[in-house]
């Protein structure tokens, strides 16, 4: 094998999770390698997304979900100003419309301030109309959270590779992984379309296929991801505006149909929560857009079709991995660890929503993981967060 194909750190996956690591793990002298299946990165779940950056008054409190949550939602102002992307802390309102609806605001209060999140407050009818004119005239309350925000999915995850490229990282699109090479229960590289490429460590970042990934380990044989199609509507800024996001009243599967802004000055509609098995299905349907557009009517009355300026889907990356925690029945929780029978392999999953807020808290974790299990980290001197 050449020196040159000889890395200290491989991630697979080139989308937030993987591109925030690369940059986190450019900041040390280490030789990286970012590697992605697709033309580009931020190709898959990055690319097509709701964009926010959420509070964290929805994760189970103990689970990853809401550590790495908590933990990555402030950390966007500064990263925001340090690699030059469109973000906005525009707050988010989760709406009742009925005394119903009202009454389960309230343990999601509680969630929320278990979890930490400063500013949480079940507001009237009045403040929801402040912020939003067209708002439904049968809202009777909602929950207000000023710490969520949006971020631009697109410029987020390329600035952040390209700052770890001028820190030294090395990126090579059109590069799918294959298989590992080991030595023993030691990950020491990986095979690829390009060739084959050592390391000492090798971080599953994958995605929709982590699942994939981590089963040529024989780790985890029982996990699986089950792509989760969003649907959306985007709509021209000219014609109409928000300046927040509306949340209706989570269910148990989804967050809901949403009304938001972008960081472009769009609103956008959506998404829907629909479990398929094709991993590559993108594409939109007239079911799917007409429960985007009845969701959000039920939000905005005053919303019209003729406004739309485009329509997209993503899929989410839907785990089935347990909480970590036996005492938390919580069975859709982060996959994030250094696997007892492996070593050298970094294997994360499921990261859904709220994985893109997360994505930072992640990158800052597995350092910490990668510290416990005897690697030195020497900081670059020359290293620049700009």
């Amino acid at each position: 094998m050449s020196s040159k194909n000889n890395y200290d750190v491989i991630i697979i996956g080139a989308g937030i999770v993987g591109s925030m690591m690369a940059r986190f793990l450019s900041k040390y002298e280490l030789n990286i390698l970012l590697i992605d299946k697709n033309a580009d990165i931020g190709m898959e779940t990055s690319a097509a997304n709701s964009a926010f950056i959420h509070s964290g008054n929805n994760p189970i409190p103990g689970t990853m979900k809401a550590k790495m949550n908590i933990a990555g939602n402030p950390m966007w102002d500064q990263l925001s100003q340090e690699l030059n992307f469109g973000f906005k802390r525009c707050g988010d309102f989760v709406v009742a419309t009925t005394q119903e609806e009202l009454d389960t605001l309230y343990p999601l209060l509680e969630r929320g301030q278990a979890n930490g999140i400063p500013g949480l407050a079940i507001v009237g009818p009045e403040a929801v109309k402040a912020r939003v004119p067209e708002i439904a005239n049968n809202i009777v309350g909602a929950l207000w959270a000023p710490t969520g925000g949006v971020v631009d999915p697109f410029g987020s995850v390329v600035a952040a590779a390209e700052n770890a490229v001028m820190n030294g990282t090395t990126v090579k699109v059109n590069t799918k992984f294959e298989d590992f090479i080991t030595e023993g229960n030691k990950v020491v590289g990986i095979k690829t379309n390009q060739g084959d490429f050592t390391a000492r460590w090798v971080v599953n970042a994958a995605g929709l296929y982590a699942d994939e990934v981590m089963h040529k380990l024989g780790i985890r044989p029982e996990f699986k991801i089950t792509p989760r199609k969003g649907e959306y509507y985007v709509l021209d800024g000219a014609e109409f505006q928000i300046d927040t996001v509306v949340f209706p009243v989570p269910s148990k599967i989804s967050k809901g149909i949403v009304v938001g802004t972008t960081t472009h000055g769009n609103a956008f509609l959506g998404p829907t929560a629909i479990n398929i098995d094709d991993k590559t299905d993108v594409d939109v349907t007239t079911a799917g857009l007409q429960e985007v557009w009845e969701g959000t009517k039920k939000l905005i009355p005053t919303l019209q079709k003729k406004h739309t300026v485009a329509n997209f889907a993503g899929l989410r990356a839907g785990g089935n991995a347990p909480c970590a925690d036996p005492d938390i029945d919580y069975n859709k929780d982060f996959i994030i660890e250094i696997p007892d029978e492996t070593k050298g392999f970094i294997n994360l999953g499921g990261i859904e929503s709220p994985g893109f807020t997360s994505a930072p808290a992640i990158a800052l974790y597995v350092i910490e993981l990668m510290t416990e299990a005897g690697e030195k980290f020497v900081e670059k001197e020359d290293w620049n967060p700009i």
